[in-house]
């Protein structure tokens, strides 16, 4: 009978001994990161943190495009009330609003694939003629880096437009 007992309290022992095991391995395991709380559209931003009106969220569109992103964050914080790393989340992922009342949040930006073309013409009667006549010195001296600096400057149009258009810019408007 001493034997039986004896069993069963190694038994017992042994499965008190896996329980402790268990739960202490348990505990050790590595936790999975909660899902982020941010949204990418601005309009969801708005109608998760109430504080947000379309003012806010057009200045927060204006300081991501100037790349203030330390300002939109505590501008974020200061009106939504939510935490440093959430804010830096949500300012990180934001896509600047395209319907947002305020006219701070417009781009003025041109569009990368216009299907316009530029032509040396109708770009010349767009600019003053001081830099047309600029334009021309800088073309007729062979600085057409220049050229093309000048007319982004001028115009907005893209590398590659400008370019095109100072190519074909013609070389006898010298003044």
């Amino acid at each position: 009978m001493d034997a039986v007992l004896w069993i069963i309290a190694i038994v017992v022992g042994l499965i008190v001994v896996v329980a402790v095991l268990a739960v202490a391995v348990r505990g050790m395991r590595p936790k999975l990161p909660d899902p982020p709380g941010f949204s990418t559209a601005p309009s969801a931003s708005a109608a998760a943190a109430p504080g947000l009106t379309p003012e806010v969220v057009a200045e927060v569109d204006r300081l991501v495009v100037a790349g203030q992103k330390i300002h939109a964050i505590k501008l974020y914080r200061d009106h939504s009330g939510v935490s440093l790393k959430d804010a830096k989340d949500r300012i990180e992922h934001w896509s600047v609003s395209t319907t947002a009342p305020h006219p701070a949040a417009v781009s003025h930006t041109t569009a990368p694939h216009s299907s316009i073309t530029a032509t040396p013409s109708s770009v010349r009667a767009s600019l003053p003629p001081s830099v047309a006549s600029t334009i021309d010195a800088q073309v007729a001296g062979g600085s057409a880096i220049a050229a093309i600096k000048t007319l982004r400057e001028h115009t907005g149009l893209g590398l590659k437009e400008s370019k095109n258009v100072i190519d074909a810019w013609p070389h006898t408007h010298t003044s």
